[in-house]
């Protein structure tokens, strides 16, 4: 045996040991995550608990009941109509079929947003000669502001569907664009040359280095996107559909209701952050896992 070579006990005890230590950093570090996760929630929750505090004092205070209704009058609304059993709904389908089509409107636009607008920027971040034209273009239009294009797409689509889409693909479309061709314009170079010493070409390069390396952009850029399609939906919708959330937003401003305004503007923001959770986080947590990447 090499003099070098620690017997067989030493070795498993050794080995021992290193498990011992792995497992314990393993333990440590969920621990950590569970404590900082459940500090989030406790501060998330004292920071709503204020916000809820001060409606209520407002509301009560200067007496606001018909402009600003208190928050246990709004929620008991929000509980009457999910529970579909309030004798006073002015607003056509029932909240459900709103939110649905609300929700299918804003995935539709955000999904034609991403097919054209991730690919792009990460061909443009890429090849100087594309960007000099098309980036111009891009940044030329990116000043309208969305709701500028609703008469337009009003004349080219008509009231429904298709003209409350475009419009959330139009809004959508620049945070992803210009977040993905930031990520793949500054990737380090270095990154790049060693793919191509260890024979990276064209799709494997592409997979292996620039998707992942422009990660922490394209995911702000869609946390960015699907926040913004909440809010344009609700925009196209007040003015080019008689169906979605939008809908019972202006019909409930008609109808001198503030309680049903606020509880849709309640609802959009549940529904809206859940959407962002359970798209752009479940792929933040798939991806950064593959890959060991820090999103931004």
């Amino acid at each position: 045996m090499d003099a070098r070579t620690p017997p067989p006990e030493e070795a498993a005890v050794a080995a021992a040991a290193t498990a011992g230590v792995g497992e314990k950093l393993n333990a440590f570090g969920l621990a950590r995550r569970r404590r900082e996760r459940r500090r989030r929630i406790r501060r998330g929750a004292i920071g709503i608990a204020a916000l809820l505090a001060i409606w209520q004092a407002m509301s009560v205070a200067y007496d606001l009941q018909l402009i600003l209704p208190p928050p246990l009058a709004v929620a008991r609304t929000i509980v009457d109509t999910l529970m579909l059993n309030t004798d006073r709904w002015l607003y056509g389908p029932n909240i459900y079929q709103h939110l649905a089509a609300s929700f299918v409107r804003a995935l539709s636009g955000f999904a034609m947003a991403s097919a054209l607008a991730i690919p792009l920027g990460l061909f443009v971040g890429r090849f100087r000669s594309v960007r000099e034209y098309v980036d111009p273009v891009i940044r030329s239009l990116y000043p309208i502001p969305g709701i500028a294009w609703i008469p337009l797409a009003i004349l080219w689509f008509g009231l429904g569907n298709t003209a409350v889409i475009f419009v959330v693909f139009i809004a959508e479309f620049f945070p992803l664009y210009f977040n993905t061709e930031a990520g793949s314009r500054n990737i380090n170079p270095i990154l790049i040359d060693a793919a191509r010493c260890f024979g990276a070409r064209r799709f494997t390069l592409l997979r292996r280095v620039i998707l992942p390396a422009s990660l922490p952009y394209i995911v702000t850029g869609m946390r960015i996107a699907l926040g913004g399609a909440w809010r344009m939906i609700v925009a196209g919708e007040m003015l080019a559909s008689q169906s979605g959330i939008g809908s019972v937003l202006m019909e409930s401003r008609y109808q001198l209701r503030a309680t049903d305004l606020m509880m849709a503007m309640i609802l959009i923001s549940v529904v809206g952050y859940a959407t962002e959770r359970l798209i752009v986080g479940t792929l933040e947590n798939k991806t950064t896992e593959k890959w060991e990447v820090k999103v931004l």
